[in-house]
């Protein structure tokens, strides 16, 4: 196979993948090679390669089984990036949209999570929230927004609704793009954003389904009025 050429080469190895499902050269259930053998296979540096699980463990595609290795759970979606891109310098209907989506969707998975979740998954997402912690005081704001996202869709996941799971993958790639720019451009609102996390964290642990969608809704309003402050700066 030939070596992918440039351009975003996670995105690159992103299509890849599905390409593969899609051609049935990989199917539901099968087993990816390690990530040496398929960093050399596809002409990607590991950190590209890594960048790239990201995004399809966030879709849903893939999964970790530990002493197993990486499965393919699904096709890839088919998802459009450039036909809704939230940004906050140029699409301020697009991010407002987002956000009441978000307010929407993630307070009820909140909710339903706080009524599901063992203390294991309560205990995974705290060690989410110390990831964060440390990024924000090490000032690695990159790899805090990919927390921050692993973080909501956990949230999402342990839901146990199928439903709210794929709305909410519907509009993942959009958040991820939107807690990105966030992070870089609004880093000054990220120790509120993780006190947040915290409390949202807090409520599943204790199983208060009420207040775990209040600390959610608080968190995503905080979101929106931090936006709607960067737009009138910038006007």
């Amino acid at each position: 196979m030939a070596v992918i050429a440039k351009k975003k080469l996670s995105e690159k190895v992103v299509d890849e993948i599905r390409k593969r499902i899609d051609s049935g050269e990989l199917n539901i259930g099968d087993k990816l090679p390690n990530q040496n053998v398929l960093s050399q296979e596809l002409g990607v540096s590991r950190t590209s390669l890594r960048e790239a699980m990201n995004i399809l463990d966030l879709l849903g595609v893939i999964e970790q089984k530990p002493g197993f290795g990486t499965v393919i759970r699904k096709r890839v979606p088919q998802i459009n990036p450039e036909g809704l891109r939230p940004t906050l310098l140029t699409d301020e209907k697009t991010t407002k949209e987002l956000l009441e989506a978000r307010l929407i969707i993630e307070t009820g998975t909140a909710r339903l999570t706080a009524q599901h979740a063992t203390q294991k998954q309560a205990q995974s997402l705290s060690g989410m929230v110390e990831q964060m912690r440390d990024c924000l005081e090490s000032k690695r704001f990159k790899e805090y927004s990919l927390v921050d996202l692993k973080f909501h869709k956990t949230v999402a996941d342990m839901s146990k609704n199928r439903f709210l799971r794929e709305a909410f993958v519907s509009i993942k790639q959009h958040m991820e793009l939107f807690i990105t720019e966030h992070t870089t451009l609004l880093s000054h609102v990220l120790e509120d954003s993780q006190k947040h996390h915290i409390a949202i964290c807090g409520a599943i642990a204790d199983q208060d389904p009420e207040r775990a969608a209040r600390e959610m809704e608080k968190h995503i309003i905080y979101l929106q009025g931090s936006f709607e402050m960067y737009n009138k700066v910038q006007s």
